[in-house]
């Protein structure tokens, strides 16, 4: 080998070298002179939807090549992605974002104590106090466990009017409170208990109206846009549907199944098979709902899978509803507020997969106060009054319960009466 042959290699040895050094064992994350990505340094709330990789960049003049893709904000903290961009030229680079997910958003409380209590002198204790606060529920977008506390205290021994405060509390140190009167007075000589000022606690259902008959009820609500119905369960007992249909019931949302806790399974509802049989001959038009307790987003999967295994193909002419109403232990049931839409949606795109339609069940109350975000649900609300629904954010509801102690021939029982609005 000659010596020009052995330069010509020496000099493509030191070639390959300085491109392997130019092209791959360089500092990728060194930006280069004159590139510029400039990142937003604002905090991203918890769950927030629609928030995008891009939407951390406040301006760049690179070539960005990871794609844009929403951002998981499930967890709060700080969290770094890597992007891969170029810059005048066909070298990749890589960037840190950092960014920082806070939870904002305060507790709510599900049912409040009442605004005041009374108690006869030197006859109650702190133990009365606990048993209101055993009786109040609430309940957190992020924390699982959100805390109670009482503020202020009260002498049981003295006459007087007292203030306690309830705050609940989550780990971001966000609070809601509530301030109740404790009023302290002399029992009267010739005591009748029932003059004790007992305040019912805070009812967030409105009242209950007059039993009414179901020809009442068509002449009230049914119109060329509407249908009138029913719901029932095993609480209606035998049921004659083909009477039920004569006065004038268009269509019946039967309870398939039900879970009695958390921790069981769902079961069908000892009257489903009769209903729904004698529902059809008779012609009505049919939904079904489950009443669940789930607390997690697998067991609505369950209970999905359940009403499809049981409906084995059969059509609807209505949704199949998931109905929750677990509110009075909410805190014990382990879980969150966000978690209540996660559950829906699982059970939701279960039942789509399978060709079924879903709609939620729940009153006006907690559609407004404590379901946090009803996207495009199908609405099925519970209100029972003469006083139409009014949902916030412009939901609109399908079907509307609007009496739970109906009469109507063919079932000896009350039953809740039904509008859809077609």
């Amino acid at each position: 080998m000659n010596n020009k042959i052995r330069l010509i290699i020496i000099i493509l040895f030191i070639g390959t070298i300085f491109l392997l050094m130019h092209f791959v064992f360089y500092n990728k994350y060194k930006m280069p002179k004159g590139a510029e990505i400039i990142i937003s340094d604002e905090n991203l709330e918890v769950y927030s939807e629609n928030i995008y990789l891009y939407d951390l960049i406040k301006s760049y003049n690179v070539e960005i090549l990871t794609e844009n893709y929403p951002l998981q904000l499930d967890n709060i903290g700080n969290t770094t992605v890597t992007i891969s961009y170029k810059y005048k030229g066909i070298r990749k680079y890589l960037f840190d974002i950092n960014y920082k997910v806070v939870d904002n958003t305060s507790p709510i409380f599900i049912k409040a104590p009442s605004s005041s209590k009374t108690f006869y002198v030197s006859e109650a204790s702190d133990k009365d106090i606990d048993k209101i606060i055993e009786k109040t529920t609430f309940g957190d977008n992020y924390d699982i466990n959100p805390t109670i506390k009482k503020i202020g205290t009260v002498d049981f021994s003295k006459i007087g009017t007292y203030k306690l405060t309830f705050e609940i509390s989550d780990s971001s140190n966000n609070k809601n409170s509530k301030d109740i009167e404790i009023i302290i007075k002399e029992r009267p000589k010739e005591a009748d208990n029932s003059n004790l000022d007992k305040t019912k606690e805070d009812n967030i259902e409105e009242e209950d109206e007059n039993t009414i008959i179901f020809e009442e009820h068509i002449k009230s609500y049914k119109n060329n846009n509407t249908m009138v119905g029913i719901d029932v369960s095993k609480w209606q007992g035998e049921i004659d549907f083909q009477k039920v249909k004569d006065a004038g019931c268009e269509f019946v949302i039967i309870r398939l199944g039900v879970m009695k806790d958390k921790n069981s399974e769902l079961v069908k509802d000892s009257t489903f098979d009769i209903n729904y049989k004698n529902a059809k001959l008779a012609g009505l038009k049919i939904g079904i709902y489950v009443y669940s307790e789930a607390n997690n987003v697998q067991t609505a999967i369950s209970n999905a899978e359940f009403v499809i295994n049981e409906l084995n193909g059969d059509i609807l002419d209505f949704p199949v509803v998931f109905d929750w109403e677990s509110w009075t232990y909410f805190n014990s049931m382990e879980m969150n507020l966000h978690m209540l839409n996660e559950m829906y949606d699982a059970f939701s795109n279960k039942l789509n997969e399978a060709g079924y339609n879903t709609m939620l069940y729940a009153s006006e109350y907690y559609l407004n106060n404590v379901w946090l975000n009803l996207k495009d649900y199908k609405i099925w609300v519970a209100k029972y009054s003469n006083k139409s629904p009014e949902l916030i954010n412009s939901k609109n509801f399908e079907l509307w319960q609007n009496s739970c102690n109906g009469k109507i021939n063919g079932i000896k029982s009350d039953v809740d009466f039904d509008i859809f609005y077609k």
